[in-house]
């Protein structure tokens, strides 16, 4: 099994409550999202980036303009919107970290593991303020 890279993002603001500091943390996974792929406008929505979804949409409207100037036939087109979503899928999480730094959104961290679960348990392990202070108790024990 390959291991998954995931950079950890926290809204500038940060709230004194534990709690709800991870509640806030984004965990955006390095590499290719599947489901930007299969259906980038819908990801784009979900994400709440909308810039990114006008300039999707535009550059779908140009390659059906070029499929109607250079009277390519259907299947040139299809394999150029294909060809665009794979595309799109390789970029997806990059545009996503972009847009959240715009945001406000600052990376406080990167962990890898198996599985998000285990990401997200590693992370959250040694991110708690409190976590190295039970640690060192129980070392000394």
């Amino acid at each position: 099994m390959s291991e998954l890279s995931y950079t950890i993002y926290e809204p500038a603001r940060v709230e004194k409550d534990p709690v709800t500091r991870a509640d806030e943390l984004l965990f955006i996974k390095d590499g290719f999202a599947f489901w930007a792929m299969i259906a980038p406008p819908l990801w784009m929505i979900y994400h709440h980036l909308w810039r990114p979804l006008i300039g999707f949409i535009v550059a779908i409207i140009l390659v059906k303009a070029l499929i109607w100037l250079f009277a390519l036939e259907a299947q040139a087109g299809g394999l150029l919107i294909i060809g665009l979503s794979i595309g799109f899928g390789f970029l997806a999480n990059d545009i996503r970290r972009l847009f959240l730094e715009k945001d406000q959104y600052q990376m406080i961290g990167a962990i890898s593991g198996p599985s998000q679960i285990e990401c997200e348990r590693r992370f959250f392990h040694n991110w708690h303020p409190l976590s190295s202070r039970l640690q060192n108790e129980e070392h000394s024990l």
